[in-house]
């Protein structure tokens, strides 16, 4: 009974299509429409996958962060943990789980970069927040640096302070995330596996 009401809603479908634009063939009318290339990148987009590329690689791996709030120059890290970032489908895209040392406080997301806009996006969403993160980014020209703003649909977009960031990879086994309204800056140190 499915396979049979399956075949004729499949019949009414190519039926329909044949009787309302008929085919080129028989007569029926053409449509020309230019051929377009299945993924093909914005101009300046291919000068920036590579170092986009060799960036999250040098991401993926285990990382323990500290993170200072404003006002907080010398003294003990306000908050300190875990972050580890893992490939995620390919080259492009990475899971990250983070784990906070003295608090229960979990945050988890993704961060990748978009090969046909040639921008950098990540989410975000956490134990103790309401709402995810939304960001896009930008990759500077002359470093392996990337800032991060909110994207306009995300809720409260550039009304919570410390929101855009800025991430900049220092070498192989340091990176810094700080926010461009200088509410916190953040030092991660790669974790070697024991």
């Amino acid at each position: 009974m499915k396979r049979m009401r399956a075949v004729s809603v499949a019949g009414a479908i190519v039926g329909f299509l044949s009787a309302s634009s008929g085919l080129s063939a028989q007569g029926g009318q053409r449509v020309a429409r230019p051929a377009q290339p299945a993924s093909t990148p914005a101009p300046g987009v291919a000068a920036k996958l590579a170092p986009a590329r060799g960036m999250l690689r040098t991401l993926a791996g285990t990382w323990r962060f500290e993170m200072r709030f404003a006002g907080n120059f010398d003294g003990p890290a306000d908050v300190s943990g875990t972050r580890v970032f893992k490939p995620l489908f390919d080259s492009l895209r990475l899971e990250w789980t983070e784990a906070l040392d003295h608090s229960s406080l979990q945050g988890q997301g993704v961060v990748g970069f978009d090969e046909k806009n040639g921008r950098f996006f990540s989410s975000g969403v956490y134990s103790g927040g309401s709402t995810p993160e939304f960001l896009i980014g930008t990759l500077d020209d002359g470093e392996p640096l990337v800032t991060f703003t909110p994207l306009p649909f995300a809720p409260d977009a550039g009304r919570v302070p410390g929101t855009a960031f800025s991430l900049n990879l220092i070498d192989a086994d340091h990176f810094t995330a700080a926010a461009l309204d200088r509410a916190w800056r953040a030092v991660f140190t790669r974790q070697q596996p024991q």
